[in-house]
């Protein structure tokens, strides 16, 4: 059987690359694991958790994972005894002084129900150019990550127990735009990721009157309703993901929410699919989505 050594410090999402079947293996570990069955939100994990990292916020160990690993080909160095390492803290966090670093807990925030997308963004707009807004959260804010990294902004998230992230987002002189703090509209910025015959996010993401929406949502005869409304971050954006993969061609989900859901925005700009959204006032959003 051909082997491939890892450690600790291994991203899931080399497991998966190298042996499909390490997806299942690992999501027998642990309840948490079981997100990695949908191909979305595993995109949304593994691409920047550590198999250390992930026994953490599993409730296990790196030992579990190299038993679990080890009969489809993956030899854990070490004995597994990596579990502690963390991933090696980036030159420009190790020099930056205390009084640099901006820290924002956005815990509060998320236990009332609301989203602190907004608020975020505001304060790292006035931090200046060698400092860092350090965010501490629950969970891995990878969409925000991927929002900010798109302006140059460097990104570390250090993990601190299975519920707490401390996430720096660094300013750098020669630097980084702002941070945008808008939502998208009508005519967001084009990426630059277009190619010949591929929509460009103005397309695949539009926000639209009320009617135009109607108009969109009575060409489907199958309709998945789902309301997020009341569930709190990253409630909504899971519950959204998790119907996705299954979603049929000629089926429209349509979701009630409170907000425009950037952060699901963010994550499925680079997927086929098809997104109209209609703001019909505070806490009252409509979004139609289906494959293109």
């Amino acid at each position: 059987m051909e082997t491939l050594e890892i450690s600790a410090k291994t991203k899931i999402s080399e497991l998966i690359k190298w042996n499909k079947n390490s997806v299942e293996a690992i999501a027998k570990l642990s309840k948490p694991f079981e997100k990695l069955r949908n191909p979305i939100l595993r995109k949304l994990m593994a691409s920047r958790v550590t198999i250390a990292e992930a026994a953490k916020m599993g409730g296990c160990d790196v030992a579990d994972f190299a038993r679990v690993l080890k009969p489809l080909g993956f030899i854990m160095t070490s004995d597994g005894q990596e579990d502690t390492i963390e991933e090696n803290t980036p030159t420009w966090l190790n020099d930056l002084p205390g009084t640099s670093i901006h820290v924002f807990d956005v815990r509060g925030i998320l236990a009332s129900g609301e989203d602190p997308l907004k608020e975020i963004l505001k304060k790292f707009k006035v931090v200046s150019p060698d400092e860092a807004l350090c965010i501490i959260n629950k969970f891995i804010p990878v969409p925000l990550i991927r929002l900010l990294e798109k302006d140059g902004v460097r990104t570390f998230t250090k993990t601190v127990s299975a519920d707490e992230y401390h996430t720096y987002f660094y300013k750098s002189v020669n630097g980084a735009s702002e941070a945008k703090d808008e939502i998208p509209n009508a005519d967001p910025a084009d990426r630059n990721r277009a190619t010949e015959g591929e929509k460009t996010d103005s397309e695949k993401i539009r926000m639209v009157d009320e009617r135009e929406f109607e108009e969109v949502c009575t060409r489907f005869e199958k309709v998945k309703e789902i309301d997020v409304r009341d569930l709190q971050a990253p409630g909504p954006m899971e519950a959204i993901l998790g119907i996705l993969p299954d979603l049929e061609e000629d089926e429209l989900l349509y979701v009630n929410h409170k907000r425009v859901p950037l952060y699901l925005l963010e994550e499925i700009a680079d997927s086929d699919y098809q997104v109209y959204i209609s703001n019909r006032g505070e806490g009252d959003v409509k979004v139609a989505i289906y494959r293109t």
